[in-house]
Parts: C-alpha cells; structure tokens; sequence
C-alpha cells in the first residue's frame, strides 16, 4: 500500500483458493501452508484423462536480458488497474536493464478470452520468451495455455487463476478471499442486520469468484441478499442495473462490487437516485473511486497492488528463463480504505 511517505509491501507465501466457479483447487486463504515450488524441466507428463500436462517449460537461459521479449496480455485496457499493472512491469523491466519500448509487446483483449486467445497464438508465432496473462475466463483460457506449453512459452498467471494451473509457471494475485471478508465486515458494522443489499459480481474471472465467496462467508444470513448480478466489473454495465436495484426496492442499503469499476456505477446510480445513504464497496484502490470514498460518496475500497504483482511478474519470469527454482504461488495483501484511514494514504495513486 503506499500510504504517505510510506511503501509497505508484503509478499505472503499461500495463495487463496476460493477457485469454486472454474473447479480448481489449492490451500485456503490463510492456511499457512507452505508455497509450493516448480523445478525447471523440460519433460512433459500426461494427465489421467490423457491431455498433454507441462511440468514445466524449457528455460531458456542462453539468452541475455536485453535480447528477451516479454508479452502483457491483460483482460483489457479498458480498466486503469491493468494500466497501474502494465506501470510496474514496466518499472520491474527497466530496473533489470531491459527497455519496455523495444522488449514489452501489450495486447487488448477487450475482454473476450477468444479474443486473448487469438492474441496468444499470435504471440506463439512471434516467438516471445515468456507471457505475463490475466484471463478473461478461467476455463476458456485452456487451449491457449496448451498451446504455450507446446511452444515453450512459460506463462505468469496474474490477478485471475485459470482453471489449468499445471501448465503456468506461477500464480500472482492479491488476497481476493480478503478482500470479500474485509467488505463484508466493514458493511457489517455500518448496517443492520437483516438489510437489503445487492452484489454485483463477474462469475466467469476467478479472483471475483473469491472476492464474491469472501464476502458470503463473511455475512452468512447477516444480511438479506436480494439481488446478484454479473455486470462484469464494468461501470456503464453496471448502472442501469444498480438504478434499477434501486427502484425496485426502496429498502435497499448496500452494494457489494466485485471491483471498483462496478462500484463507480453504483455511485453514479446513488446519484442519480438521490440516495446517499446506500452504502457502496468496491475492490481495487483505483484512485477515481477513492475520491469518492474520500468525499463520502461511497464506503470503502479493499485495495490491491497492481503494480507490485506486475513488477513481481517480472522477477518471476525473468528468474524462470534464467533457470531458476520460482514460487508457484504468491499472494499480495489487501487493505480495506474507509473515511476512517483514507488520509493515511495518497490516493492520487493506485493502493
């Protein structure tokens, strides 16, 4: 988080794995289980079902650092968290010595995964040393993953977990369960129990999975869910919905988003339906939504640190070429910003 004067970065050892909508498995959050390990190999197995499983890609390490090329392929840049992301590989190349300009290729995958899929293959074709990936959809993601174990193209898995975690060399994320839990208990103390509320979710990305699963477990039958819909973390999608959430039922107190994005269109909604009283979280630290915050219109924000899991995304990557033993799973944690702390943070930038 970078708070005023302050950057207190912390790399925790498990990963959360709240993976119940694409089917994967893992610790859970908190567990304290140690970080698994991926060794450098070039062998392949196969799976029980017979599918071509990677142990591992071949490291590459006869080449130098600044003859490397490393691809972003983000959900889409249409969200600044994944430009905040794009910031800190960037930053993490240049402190290596690489130039980002000549050696980091982006793609927009405007949030279709057959759009990130095609992107990927073409990627294949020319021949970049390794792709930094945030899917769309977790299990839709597959063939192209295969496709990158067939070419030796280690991929780093940011943000989202897909659904094959065997053929990525490491897993990068912020605690998503957290960030639920720490929504829901926030929410908790502001509101009654028994009131209405409504979640905007995304089901088909994973860590909104587990943000959305944190925060059920948290609230259990605290509250009176009374509606969910996926608006996949999109602020105009997410409008007339919330406008809609409003409405319908004149009793409704609070919205839990999947991100902030979403959150900023239940502002917008609040807004417009002169109801300041709604209270309204979000998940990211996206500094627009935190002037919001800031100036009361919305409650809270559990923020992530997208430019570390990108400048750790790096290091991972780079490492692996190099030969080296990695993690296969590290979690960055969050922090929820309320009125309460917000001035200990500058939220001119992304927490």
């Amino acid at each position: 988080m970078k708070k005023k004067g302050v950057l207190s970065i912390m790399m925790a050892v498990a990963m959360a794995a709240s993976l119940a909508g694409c089917g994967s498995s893992g610790t859970d959050a908190g567990s304290g289980e140690p970080t698994k390990t991926v060794e450098v190999s070039s062998e392949k197995e196969e799976t029980s079902s017979g599918a071509e499983k990677a142990v591992s890609t071949e490291a590459k390490s006869d080449k130098v650092v600044s003859d490397i090329t490393i691809a972003y392929v983000p959900t889409t840049m249409n969200n600044p968290f994944w430009t905040a992301m794009m910031g800190g590989i960037k930053d993490a190349m240049t402190d290596k010595g690489m130039d980002p300009g000549r050696q980091l290729v982006t793609v927009d995958a405007e949030s279709d995964q057959a759009t990130m899929n095609n992107y990927i293959y073409d990627l294949i074709n020319q021949e970049v040393d390794a792709i930094i990936m945030a899917p769309m959809d977790c299990t839709a993601c597959t063939e192209a993953l295969l496709a990158c174990a067939d070419a030796n193209i280690p991929v780093v898995n940011v943000d989202t977990a897909a659904e094959r975690t065997d053929l990525v060399v490491s897993v990068i994320a912020s605690d998503n369960y957290a960030a639920g839990v720490e929504c829901a208990k926030n929410m908790m103390e502001k509101l009654e129990e028994g009131s209405k509320i409504y979640i905007m979710n995304q089901p088909s990305g994973t860590a909104c999975v587990q943000r959305e699963q944190g925060f059920r477990d948290t609230i259990g039958d605290y509250f009176n869910i009374i509606g969910t819909s996926d608006t996949s973390g999109d602020t105009a999608t997410t409008l007339p919905v919330a406008e809609d959430a409003i409405t319908a039922d004149s009793g409704l107190a609070g919205f839990f988003c999947i991100n902030d994005m979403a959150a900023l269109g239940c502002v917008q909604a609040c807004a417009a339906s002169n109801r300041p009283d709604i209270v309204i979280y979000g998940v990211d630290g996206n500094p627009d939504f935190m002037s919001y915050v800031a100036n009361g219109s919305a409650t809270g924000s559990a923020a992530q640190q997208p430019s570390v899991v990108g400048a750790s995304a790096v290091d991972v990557a780079l490492s692996y070429l190099a030969g080296e033993t990695v993690e296969s799973e590290i979690i960055v944690p969050v922090e929820l910003i309320t009125a309460d702390n917000i001035g200990d943070f500058d939220i001119s930038d992304w927490q």
